[in-house]
């Protein structure tokens, strides 16, 4: 019995395209490492492999090389898979686990436990972009920070860790049925089944005032709803953001200044960065 492991290497233009072809083909065991993506196909899917890089390559989303496939024989390649996830420990807060190894875990009283298993939706806890919003978020969130938006939940992990902190009025909203799917699945979990779920564009969310919005999206994403991001912030509101690239970060940096908002820190990680700013303008109807 056999395995294949391979790494797609990425790059800021083909980023979010790898994912959408990987998501349209059913690819579930993935990984995200350091400038490239780990997926595991097991021996009698290996048609599937070809399949792959024929569409990567053919559409000129990614180069041959650039696509590496390695074989590993004789192993049980979904037990190597799951012995590959070790829990991530954000700032001796926050544990988010998969859940054949919660079991396992040892000097985690005070800790926040929280349950995800990798998957293809985004926010695992293995992303960095993940763990950057998650360590924002332990040392920046406060007992005023009751009403929370998580911007493009995925998994939900945001929204849980926001519950398990302290808030108490959370909304996730994801424009994916898969990631929707997900995230309830994950709310019942982790016991936080009151945060309130809807698949929405931000646009047709009606609720504002928010202390603090979450939002791990891509940077074309977070520019073209930079506006509702605002209105929907009560004047002060946090603004956490993530799943930008470190080249792309004047690009958010500028629009960010130039809509109103303060930038207090910035995180990096990997080619990652991440963003805390707050509101700093109050609207017009105040």
């Amino acid at each position: 019995m056999f395995y294949y492991e391979i790494d797609i290497f990425y790059n800021k233009e083909n980023y979010q395209e790898i994912y959408n072809v990987l998501y349209y083909n059913g690819i579930q065991h993935i990984l995200e490492e350091e400038g490239y993506i780990k997926i595991y196909i097991e021996d009698n899917l290996e048609w599937k492999i070809e399949e792959l890089k024929n569409i990567f390559t053919g559409t000129g989303v990614i180069k041959e090389k650039d696509f590496v496939i390695k074989k590993f024989e004789n192993k049980d390649w979904n037990s190597e898979w799951e012995k590959s996830i070790e829990p991530v420990n954000i700032k001796n807060k926050i544990i988010v686990t998969p859940s054949w190894k919660k079991d396992k875990l040892e000097n985690c009283e005070d800790k926040i436990i929280i349950e995800i298993d990798p998957k293809m939706s985004f926010g695992t806890g293995h992303n960095e972009t993940t763990q950057i919003m998650l360590e924002m978020m332990v040392e920046n969130f406060e007992d005023t920070d009751k009403k929370i938006l998580d911007f493009g939940s995925g998994t939900g992990v945001l929204a849980i860790a926001a519950s398990k902190l302290g808030a108490d009025d959370i909304i996730a909203i994801d424009n994916d049925a898969d990631a929707i799917e997900n995230s309830k699945e994950y709310f019942e979990i982790n016991n936080t089944q009151d945060i309130k779920l809807y698949m929405y564009e931000l646009n047709q969310l009606n609720d504002s005032g928010f202390n603090v919005i979450l939002a791990n999206i891509i940077r074309t994403v977070i520019l073209e709803n930079l506006n509702d991001i605002y209105s929907k912030l009560e004047a002060g509101g946090k603004l956490f953001l993530s799943g930008i690239l470190k080249i792309e970060e004047k690009d958010v940096t500028d629009a960010l200044l130039n809509n109103g908002f303060e930038i207090l820190k910035k995180h990096y990680k990997s080619e990652w960065i991440g963003i805390y700013a707050i509101k700093i303008k109050q609207d017009s109807s105040n």
